[in-house]
């Protein structure tokens, strides 16, 4: 974008260099139309990889790309993708969830792809650069394989598609992720959901201008680390300052006895249509992942989604009274919603086990959307 204002400024000078023919204000417009014309031209071939390499979801991109082409003979055997959000990046260690199946006869790659706060839209923002980073050869090699697609289920995520945009606003972060194909299926997502007043049309008329127009990349004048990484699993330590686990748990076994049930949120219907369009060509079945919680609400609409799964697809967990009893321990809580270290393992574990159990329907249910 910075280059676009000397441009402009020798092109306006034009018309008071004295002693010069001046140029029409219609040629001028034209040459500064060419001019926006060919810088957005010239970004569309550009990834977002080369225009923000230190972003936060690029980052974890380029780690699982080297994680899959390192992985000696993957094209022989199943690959595990998990898409999630901060539940998913500090409650499930990937390597970790990777080694259990192997060691429990299952030979696959776990693909982990979560971020904290990442909502719908960012997550497959990072699906798609996935896809992009690794080649047309792998992209087909991984079309051959068995290749399952895990989506996190988190009522946040699914009541609001733009879940923390407010918040990021006008961040390099938000402005990454908000690519065109990212930007009309939220802005379609954020309409079928009623509409976050947070947000307005124009802010997210700006953001895809931002994008479009590379703002903020390269603007540190620093040199960018094209090979940074980092991995998608952060355990947590300790628990949060304002967080009362007694009384906590003690809700959670009190909302047990009473569970709730709801309706899902159209906002997240209109971006399973999106997923499929976009994911349905390259993974072969899809399946959904709810992760223990001790908040009731979180709860109850996992249990919610799981009553109303949509065709064609399996569902992980919710997990059972006995293991949600198992976990009943400050030790294993960071807050209500995010485990610690000690808590991620136990949890990492639970995924392996339900992927175990359930390794059969989540292989041979092909993933299609009735019309």
């Amino acid at each position: 974008m910075l280059i676009l204002i000397p441009i402009i400024a020798m092109l306006a000078l034009e018309f008071v260099m004295p002693g010069k023919k001046k140029i029409s204000a219609r040629f001028f417009l034209l040459m500064l139309g060419g001019v926006f014309f060919l810088f957005l031209l010239l970004r569309s071939f550009l990834p977002a990889s080369l225009v923000d390499p230190e972003g936060e979801a690029v980052v974890r991109v380029q780690s699982q790309v080297q994680h899959l082409l390192k992985r000696k003979g993957w094209q022989q055997h199943p690959v595990i993708i998990l898409a999630g959000s901060s539940a998913t990046q500090y409650g499930v260690n990937g390597l970790a969830l990777e080694q259990l199946l192997v060691q429990a006869g299952l030979p696959v790659t776990v693909l982990q792809f979560s971020l904290s706060g990442a909502n719908h839209f960012e997550r497959l923002f990072m699906l798609r650069l996935f896809l992009e980073e690794i080649g047309a050869e792998h992209r087909e090699e991984l079309k051959k394989v068995p290749a399952l697609l895990l989506s996190e289920v988190f009522d946040a995520y699914d009541e609001s598609p733009l879940y923390l945009f407010k918040k990021e606003a006008y961040t390099q972060r938000a402005i990454t992720w908000f690519e065109p194909t990212q930007a009309w299926a939220s802005y379609q997502a954020w309409r079928a959901s009623g509409k976050d007043r947070d947000i307005s049309y124009w802010t997210l008329w700006e953001h895809f201008l931002l994008n479009r127009f590379a703002v903020g990349s390269f603007s540190s004048f620093e040199t960018p680390r094209y090979n940074k990484k980092i991995e998608p699993f952060f355990p947590l330590t300790g628990t949060k300052k304002t967080f009362q686990y007694n009384q906590a748990a003690t809700t959670f076994r009190e909302a047990e006895a009473s569970p709730r049930f709801q309706e899902l949120y159209p906002g997240w219907k209109s971006y399973y249509q999106t997923l499929f369009q976009e994911m349905g060509g390259t993974v072969t079945s899809l399946g959904f992942y709810a992760l223990p919680t001790l908040e009731p609400q979180r709860r109850a609409y996992q249990d919610a989604f799981a009553a109303a799964l949509p065709a064609h697809t399996t569902m992980l967990g919710p997990p059972s009274k006995e293991f949600m009893n198992s976990l009943l321990d400050e030790k294993n809580w960071f807050d209500g919603v995010h485990p610690q270290r000690q808590g991620a393992v136990l949890v990492t574990r639970w995924l392996a086990q339900e992927i175990l159990e359930k390794w059969t329907d989540l292989i041979e249910t092909r993933w299609c959307v009735d019309k």
